[in-house]
C-alpha cells in the first residue's frame, strides 16, 4: 500500500451495537432485523464518509458483527481483547471496545494494572471495560501504540442489595447519601482507570519510544481532576522534572490543532454528547509529541479536527433513529511541513 499524504483517526461510540436476537441490558431491548439493518447502514455511511485509517469503537456488544461490517468497508484488521458479558446468554450488560484499521495490527493486548503498583497503594482494581492496546504499523510513524478506552460512566455505583428493607434505608435522605457516595465511587473508578492506563502507556513508551494515540469515550470532560494523570508531565516539587517527563506527555488533539491553526482555544468547542439540553465534550483523541508541531522532534501535524454531530443536535428520525447518542470525533494528521 503506498504511503498516503495524511492519516485520519476516528473514535465512535456505537451506542448498544448488538445483533438480534441478542438484547442489551433488558430482554425488551432487541432490535428487529429491519432496525438492525438500519443501524448497520447508518454506521456504514458515516464510516465511509469519514474515510478514516484507524477507528476506535466503544459500546460493542457484537464484535463479530462489527468486524464483518468494517471488513466489508476495507478495514482488513480488527482487534478486541475481551468478550461482552451477558446475564443469561443473550441479554448483554457489559460491552467491549475494539479497533479497526486499514494498516496491520501487529499485536493487541488488554491493558492491565501492575500488581506491584496496586499492592504498594493497597488498591483492589479492575477496569470496568478493558482498554485495547494495539500496535499498528502506520505510514510515516512506524509501529504506533494505539489505545481505545471507555472509562466508567457517571452513573452512581449501586449499593449491594440488602435482605433487610426498613424505613431508614428507604428514606429520601438515606437514598440521597447512597446516590452521592455512589457518584463519588464512580469518579474514583474513572480516576483509577485513567491513571493505571497512563502508567501502562508510559512504561510502554519508555521501552519502545513509539508514538502514542489514545481515543475513546471518557464519560466526563477532560479538565476534571480524575484525568489529570493522563496529561501530567511534571513532579510537584521538582521544576526541572519536565526536562525528562515531556517525552511522555499526552495532549488533547483539539489543543494541538488549535495551536497549529492559531485558533482561539477559548472558542466554543462542539459538544459530543447531550444530557437533556446540556452539552459536554466526552469523546477525545490524545496524542504524543510526534503529532505536535510545537515539539521540535514531531513527525506529523494535526491539520483537521472534525466532529460529526448533526444526528445529536438536529436528528432526522427516518435517518438517525438507530444511530448513536455521541458525536463521532476525527482528526487528520500529515507530514510536518515546517
Amino acid at each position: 500500500m503506498p504511503s498516503p499524504e495524511s492519516l485520519t483517526f476516528t473514535t465512535i461510540n456505537m451506542f448498544n451495537f448488538v445483533e438480534p436476537p441478542n438484547a442489551y441490558y433488558d430482554f425488551e431491548n432487541i432490535l428487529t432485523q429491519d432496525e438492525w439493518l438500519k443501524k448497520q447502514g447508518w454506521f456504514k455511511d458515516k464510516i465511509t464518509a469519514l474515510n478514516s485509517d484507524v477507528i476506535g469503537f466503544q459500546e460493542v456488544f457484537s464484535p463479530s458483527a462489527l468486524e464483518a461490517l468494517v471488513n466489508e468497508l476495507g478495514y482488513s484488521y480488527f482487534a478486541t481483547v475481551d468478550e461482552p458479558k451477558s446475564e443469561d446468554g443473550y441479554v448483554f450488560n457489559s460491552p467491549v471496545v475494539a479497533f479497526a484499521s486499514r494498516y496491520p495490527i501487529l499485536n493487541a493486548q488488554p491493558v492491565v494494572a501492575e500488581p506491584e503498583q496496586l499492592k504498594r497503594f493497597g488498591i483492589e482494581f479492575e477496569f470496568n471495560r478493558v482498554p485495547v492496546h494495539a500496535s499498528i504499523e502506520l505510514p510515516h510513524l512506524g509501529i504506533t501504540d494505539c489505545y481505545v478506552v471507555h472509562f466508567k460512566s457517571q452513573r452512581p455505583k449501586e449499593p449491594e442489595e440488602s435482605d433487610v428493607t426498613d424505613e431508614v434505608n428507604s428514606s429520601p435522605l438515606h437514598q440521597l447519601h447512597d446516590e452521592q457516595l455512589g457518584s463519588w465511587l464512580s469518579t474514583t473508578q474513572r480516576g483509577l482507570e485513567a491513571n493505571i492506563l497512563h502508567n501502562h502507556i508510559i512504561q510502554q513508551r519508555k521501552e519502545s519510544n513509539q508514538p502514542v494515540i489514545v481515543m475513546g469515550d471518557f464519560n466526563k470532560p477532560l479538565f476534571h481532576d480524575e484525568f489529570k494523570g493522563l496529561l501530567s508531565h511534571s513532579l510537584r516539587f521538582d521544576k526541572f522534572s519536565t526536562d525528562y517527563l515531556t517525552r511522555f506527555q499526552l495532549k488533547d488533539s483539539w489543543d494541538i490543532y488549535c495551536g497549529l491553526k492559531g485558533a482561539d482555544l477559548l472558542e466554543e468547542r462542539v459538544s459530543t454528547h447531550y444530557y437533556g439540553a446540556k452539552g459536554s465534550v466526552l469523546d477525545y483523541i490524545l496524542l504524543s509529541n510526534e503529532f505536535d508541531s510545537s515539539f521540535s522532534g514531531s513527525i506529523l501535524e494535526v491539520i483537521d479536527y472534525t466532529v460529526t454531530y448533526q444526528h445529536i443536535v438536529n436528528p432526522r428520525f427516518d435517518i438517525d433513529q438507530f444511530s448513536t447518542d455521541h458525536a463521532l470525533v476525527s482528526i487528520t494528521a500529515r507530514i510536518r511541513q515546517a
